[in-house]
């Protein structure tokens, strides 16, 4: 056989293999999915509803997720009550800091759990993030869902305190339910 030929069918194959090895997108579906954001209050509890918010995720050719990654302007977290709203966004500043951003390093499964592992920017500041998540997979459907605790202390955030007795439980989750299928 021609050594030419050889040569460029083995770089053919070099250059292919990574990509007969890339992963595939998922297409995440967002009238089934949500986003919650759940405070508790001494007196006026709430959950926050997001609706705007772009996420990505990847999936290897064994259909276990590789990557995801999820951005939003906190001004699109709506409470339902316009005053708590601006008051919100006020004590977070969201003009300064309106961008905020998850970025999955890594799913740990064990003893039947699994741990999303990634990085969290908010209110300008970047912090590790673990939270347990639930992943299902029916064909080619995957339903993703969790509960992020997140301490607003630890991306510079004061406790809110109003007439020294009600008090913002810093201590705020985020619930979600995505559905997806790979591209």
């Amino acid at each position: 056989m021609n050594p030419r030929l050889l040569l460029s069918l083995a770089a053919l194959a070099l250059v292919a293999a990574p990509l007969a090895a890339a992963d595939r997108a998922l297409k995440f579906d967002r009238d089934q999915s949500t986003i919650e954001v759940a405070v508790k209050a001494t007196v006026d509890s709430f959950v926050g509803a997001l609706k705007n918010y772009a996420l990505t995720g990847t999936v290897d050719d064994a259909g276990h997720i590789t990557g995801a990654e999820l951005a939003f302007r906190f001004r699109d977290v709506a409470t339902g009550k316009p005053k708590r709203d601006a008051a919100m966004h006020e004590w977070q500043h969201t003009d300064d800091f309106p961008d905020a951003k998850f970025t999955l390093v890594t799913l740990n499964a064990a003893a039947g759990a699994t741990e999303a592992r990634g990085r969290f920017t908010f209110h300008g500041v970047t912090r590790e993030l673990r939270f347990p998540v639930t992943i299902s997979q029916h064909g080619p459907t995957y339903a993703i869902d969790g509960d992020a605790a997140i301490d607003t202390r630890d991306y510079g955030l004061p406790v809110i305190r109003l007439m020294l007795a009600l008090k913002v439980d810093p201590l705020v989750h985020v619930r979600f339910h995505f559905q997806a299928k790979a591209a």
